[in-house]
C-alpha cells in the first residue's frame, strides 16, 4: 500500500455541518477530512472505500441511549441517539462528509483493530475491490469504562488508558507501506508513517 496522506483529530476538535453527531463521529469526519484534503473524489467517489477501526466503538453514545432506554422505554429515546451508537455510524458520516459511495466497514475489536484495517485495506486493494481508501482509527473516554478499567489488569487500560482521538490514512495500491507485526499505539504508528 501507498500512504497518499493523513490526518488528526482530538475531542477538542470543530467541525462544522455535523452538529448533532457525537464526539466519536466528530473525529472520525475531522481526521478523515484532513487525510484527504486536496483530493478530489467526485469522479472515482464509487472507487474509494472507508475503513473505521475502534476498540469499542461509539460507547459514550451506546451508554447514553443505554441510559435513556432504562429511563423513558424505548418510546422515549431519540432516534437520534439511537443512530448515532450504531458502529457504522462513523463511516456513514464520513462517506458524507468526502463524497464517497464505495463500500464500508467498522472493524472493532480489542485485538489491534488498526492493524485488521489495514489487513483488510490492503486485501481489497490488491483483489482491485477499490482504488483508494479511507482508513480511520477512532476511540474516545467515557465515565463507564475509565472506572471499570480502574479495577482490571488489562494492560491497554489499567497501565496506559485509552488511546483518545482518531487518525486516518488515506491509502492506495502500492508497495511502500508494510503491515508491522502489531500495532501498540495506532497513533504513534500513523504519526511515523
Amino acid at each position: 500500500m501507498n500512504l497518499l496522506g493523513k490526518g488528526f483529530a482530538d475531542q477538542n476538535t470543530k467541525i462544522k455541518g455535523i452538529r448533532r453527531a457525537d464526539m466519536f463521529t466528530k473525529m472520525a469526519v475531522s481526521a478523515s477530512n484532513k487525510a484527504c484534503s486536496g483530493f478530489e473524489f467526485n469522479n472515482e467517489a464509487m472507487e474509494i472505500s472507508i475503513i473505521v477501526a475502534t476498540l469499542f466503538g461509539p460507547h459514550v453514545t451506546t451508554f447514553k441511549f443505554l441510559d435513556n432506554l432504562l429511563d423513558y422505554s424505548d418510546s422515549g429515546v431519540s432516534p437520534t441517539l439511537f443512530s448515532h451508537s450504531v458502529h457504522n455510524a462513523a463511516a456513514s458520516y464520513i462517506a458524507v462528509s468526502l463524497g464517497i459511495r464505495g463500500q464500508s466497514l467498522t472493524i472493532t475489536s480489542f485485538n489491534d483493530p488498526l492493524k485488521q484495517a489495514l489487513i483488510l485495506a490492503d486485501a481489497w486493494l490488491e483483489f482491485d475491490q477499490t482504488k483508494k481508501i479511507v482508513v480511520c482509527y477512532v476511540d474516545e473516554e467515557s465515565d463507564p469504562l475509565v472506572s471499570a478499567h480502574e479495577h482490571c489488569t488489562f494492560p491497554s487500560y489499567a497501565e496506559k488508558m485509552i488511546p483518545i482521538g482518531a487518525a486516518s490514512i488515506l491509502l492506495e495500491k502500492g508497495s511502500t507501506m508494510e503491515i508491522p507485526e502489531s500495532i501498540l499505539n495506532p497513533f504513534t504508528y500513523i504519526e511515523e508513517l
